[in-house]
């Protein structure tokens, strides 16, 4: 469980004003910071007023370890009508290793939540393929330190 909603979205500097149009007016959301942030590949922030929700959305570059997530993702069947594309835990894990590292390792939440998702995922892992792209991204011993904390329970 996490503070937020993180989404991952493939925007084009020519698509962004009519995304932004298509949110309507119950988002909060800087037009200029986000045509920045596509530009760069990078992240913005917009907020669901009427509920005070933070959306943190990403728009990665679709190469390396953000393309390997990409294509690991799995769909969750909301209803008959809606299904969401999401992050594997793998994915999940390497990118919190990332920020945890970026950081300076002293984010407690983002241990705790690599930690709470190695635990309830220990059954499904591809354990194989995310040790070989911790130590691609270089955050193999951080990985094998969360491992050992998960299994600690």
């Amino acid at each position: 469980m996490t503070l937020d909603v993180d989404l991952v979205i493939d925007l084009e500097i020519g698509t962004v004003d009519r995304w932004i149009e298509s949110l309507g007016p119950e988002f909060l959301i800087d037009r200029v910071w986000v045509r920045a942030e596509v530009e760069r590949r990078g992240s913005f922030q917009l907020f669901h007023m009427p509920s005070l929700i933070r959306i943190d959305v990403f728009v990665p570059p679709w190469e390396g370890v953000h393309l390997w997530k990409w294509e690991r993702r799995r769909r969750l069947r909301i209803d008959a009508n809606l299904s969401l594309d999401v992050t594997a835990p793998e994915g999940i894990v390497l990118q919190k290793l990332m920020w945890y590292r970026a950081g300076g390792e002293v984010s407690d939440r983002q241990w705790r939540d690599v930690v709470g998702v190695l635990r309830a995922q220990r059954l499904h892992l591809q354990r194989d393929e995310m040790e070989a792209w911790a130590t691609r991204c270089g955050v193999a011993d951080l990985l094998a330190r969360a491992l050992v904390d998960a299994a600690a329970v």
